[in-house]
């Protein structure tokens, strides 16, 4: 494990880029040497010490469930002082249960949702749980909720269901192409008012991928929030709350997840 990934899951501080500040300014050792950048350790082996004090990993594995408000960014700082998803689990959860700051340093957000995108967003300090919930072999499925502009067409539908082109670009020019994967949908209304509601269940998780789909087959989303990952649904959890998730969650998520690995 790279030595300032084991910084911040060990809750001694809260990103990685502090702790590379923390090793260049020598106030780290592993096994009794000043660490350098670049240093890799395998925690059940090597002793880490800060400030001459041994450092372990919070032994408590935590699992969580945000419900972003959309225009919250998920990143644990932001130069443009812009508000931050991660900023909503130092408050109460709806239980009242408070993180200490070690525990909320080793968090990390499984997937993202972009700024604009509400919804469900999960956050963790296990790592392999979170690698197999985002892993592209794992194929997890998600669900959203996406307000479109105008009257879709079935046309429309059936393209999203059998995937279309992906054409990115920057200052005029293609950077990236790709063929999105089919997807699921079901139309929920078509509105007189110059909009439609649709609910999607794509399992890639390309940057803005429910976005640029909508928008390449001519009906751009005006609003868009995600209600499931694999089996886990958002419920009733209110907007900007968060909560553990309970056992027999994890167990259904990790039945999931077992049987999408058998699959392969």
């Amino acid at each position: 494990m790279n030595l300032q990934v084991f910084l911040a899951r060990a809750g001694v501080v809260s990103s990685r880029r502090k702790a590379a500040a923390l090793i260049r300014e020598g106030k780290v050792k592993v096994n009794g040497k000043t660490a350098q950048l670049g240093t890799t350790i395998d925690p059940n082996k090597d002793v880490v010490e800060f400030d001459g004090q041994e450092v372990k990993l919070v032994a408590k594995k935590l699992y969580i469930a945000l419900n972003k408000p959309a225009g919250y960014l998920v990143a644990k700082s932001d130069t443009r002082g812009r508000k931050l998803a991660y900023d909503l689990l130092k408050e109460p959860s709806i239980d009242s249960d408070v993180l200490t700051q070690a525990e909320f340093n080793s968090l990390f957000n499984v997937g993202r949702l972009d700024l604009d995108t509400e919804g469900l967003l999960l956050f963790t300090n296990d790592g392999e749980f979170a690698l197999r919930l985002t892993h592209p072999r794992y194929q997890v499925k998600k669900v959203y909720i996406a307000k479109v502009k105008g009257r879709i067409s079935n046309r429309a539908v059936k393209r999203i269901e059998h995937g279309v082109w992906i054409y990115i670009k920057e200052k005029g020019k293609i950077v990236e192409k790709y063929r999105s994967q089919p997807a699921k949908v079901r139309v929920l209304g078509r509105g007189k008012k110059g909009y439609s509601v649709l609910v999607l269940k794509i399992a890639e998780g390309r940057k803005r991928e429910v976005r640029r789909i909508c928008a390449t087959v001519g009906y751009p989303v005006l609003s868009l929030k995600r209600i499931q990952i694999g089996p886990l649904e958002l419920g009733d959890l209110p907007v900007g709350k968060w909560r553990f998730l309970k056992e027999k969650e994890l167990e259904l998520l990790r039945n999931y997840l077992s049987r999408k690995s058998a699959e392969k």
